[in-house]
């Protein structure tokens, strides 16, 4: 419906709101027209939450609360993170490992006793009877001979390695290898070894090994 005098939309039956119109005297002139009031922002976007903006807590309060929150909140104490408290107390740290004791050494016979103790290739002993057998006994010595130049230099087909210091090393590694077997052999219980048999194999690079190996026997 719109009002016969200022032609603004209006309700049925209702007063004009902008010029005061009344439908029910139609013959009333108003004495006044009000001022027209200003028609709302078409560009205003509604608020969606105007139903609901006044329970929401303004950006003073959450300030307010936020600088209140970290007055309350405890204080972080420096010792927290102390290196103390990565070290576990006395009690419960753990003992440390004692130290595995050396292995005992392996007994030795003196050098009188190994004096004793005669060797051999043979089988038997002359003149001496084998009352038993101790059983099969060993020696190994690891030596360095030399290098291959050493040994044997170009365009030479055969050199003694008797003399020399290569000669000296060899029999004192042999020496070595004897009074290891006749040690084994008394620890075995036996006072003698026949049948001995002597090997020198070669090993990586310049080293030798030197084996012996026999039979501890019984000498009555």
């Amino acid at each position: 419906m719109t009002c016969p005098l200022c032609g603004i939309g209006m309700l049925p039956g209702k007063v004009c709101i902008n010029c005061g119109y009344d439908p029910s005297r139609p013959g009333v002139r108003p004495s006044g027209r009000p001022v027209a009031q200003e028609p709302p922002d078409q560009d205003t976007k509604p608020d969606p939450l105007a139903s609901i903006r006044h329970m929401l807590p303004t950006a003073a309060e959450r300030k307010g609360k936020a600088r209140q929150k970290d007055k309350t909140a405890a204080p972080v104490s420096h010792a927290a993170f102390s290196d103390a408290d990565d070290v576990p107390p006395q009690s419960a740290r753990p003992e440390p490992a004692a130290a595995a004791p050396p292995p005992p050494p392996m007994p030795q016979g003196s050098k009188l006793q190994q004096a004793s103790v005669p060797v051999t290739t043979q089988f038997a002993f002359e003149g001496q009877r084998i009352a038993g057998y101790a059983g099969l006994v060993a020696a190994t010595v690891v030596i360095r001979v030399g290098e291959p130049d050493e040994l044997l230099p170009a365009g030479v087909d055969m050199q003694r390695l008797s003399g020399g210091p290569i000669g000296a090393r060899l029999r004192k590694a042999i020496d070595l290898a004897i009074a290891d077997l006749k040690t084994e052999a008394i620890e075995r219980g036996g006072n003698g070894v026949v049948g001995a048999r002597l090997e020198v194999l070669p090993a990586q690079g310049s080293l030798a090994i030197v084996t012996l190996i026999g039979t501890a026997v019984v000498l009555e």
